[in-house]
């Protein structure tokens, strides 16, 4: 994620994880008790829940300006993952990557960033021409296939015996399939 990598750029690695591990626990959010600087993937869920609380941690520890920039980011984040737009929730979408571009340059400043030539960033840019086209864009994102990754990678991995075992997850995955179908029949039956 862009944003993270600037912001530990900014801060180091060092506060930022000490500012994760000092958050106190609080019911409906997740406590890094480790920090976030050593998370090379984050998965939907994880990115999800660190967003939550990102931009109060921050406060402090950046230039303000920085903190309107993440701010814009979360907040077109937020914007692009509603079920369902309205004119307002566009316009907030378009609102929110306007001040990010208006205030991107800090970011060259404080030398994180040489450039924005990033294909992502430039997505952006179409996305609400792209909601206004095909609907919302909840359904890209990556929470089955990481769902579908462990029960058919992880799951299948545990029933090898660790060695050889791409034929053996294979052979387990057909097994499987064999016994829902057969499931399927009986129930129809």
């Amino acid at each position: 994620d862009h944003l993270v990598k600037w912001c530990l750029d900014i801060v180091g690695e060092e506060e930022m994880d000490a500012r994760f591990k000092a958050m106190p626990d609080y019911p409906g959010l997740r406590h890094f008790k480790k920090g976030i600087s050593m998370v090379k993937q984050w998965t939907g869920t994880e990115h999800k829940e660190m967003q939550q609380v990102f931009l109060g941690l921050l406060a402090g520890a950046i230039p303000s300006q920085v903190l309107v920039v993440t701010q814009a980011i979360l907040d077109f984040s937020y914007y692009a993952q509603l079920r369902v737009h309205t004119a307002e929730s566009l316009d907030g979408l378009e609102s929110a990557l306007a001040v990010f571009h208006s205030n991107k340059d800090i970011l060259q400043e404080l030398e994180v960033r040489e450039h924005f030539n990033i294909p992502k960033l430039h997505q952006h840019s179409h996305y609400v021409q792209s909601i206004l086209l095909f609907g919302t864009t909840d359904g890209f994102n990556t929470e089955l296939p990481e769902r579908l990754h462990i029960d058919f990678a992880k799951e299948a991995y545990r029933a090898s015996n660790k060695r050889d075992y791409e034929e053996q997850m294979a052979l387990w995955l057909q097994r499987q399939e064999a016994v829902f179908l057969r499931g399927s029949y009986l129930d129809w039956l």
